[in-house]
């Protein structure tokens, strides 16, 4: 069984959703878009990473060298 959704700050949720031009979802669908925002966090521990933890998470044939 997976984990719990993963917890992400009230402010940091808000500035992601800022930064995505999603101002009106923010204000209008705020459980929603938190909802995807804590989705995307869980799918983004399964993605493959580089050398550089600082790289982004890239498709697993760019992982490899």
């Amino acid at each position: 069984m997976e984990p719990g959704p993963p917890t992400i700050p009230l402010a940091e949720a808000e500035a992601l959703a800022r930064a995505a031009g999603l101002e009106r979802a923010w204000r209008q669908h705020r459980a929603d878009v938190l909802e995807a925002l804590a989705s995307i966090a869980r799918l983004r521990r399964h993605l493959p990473r580089g050398e550089d933890e600082a790289i982004e998470p890239c498709p697993a044939q760019v992982a490899r060298p």
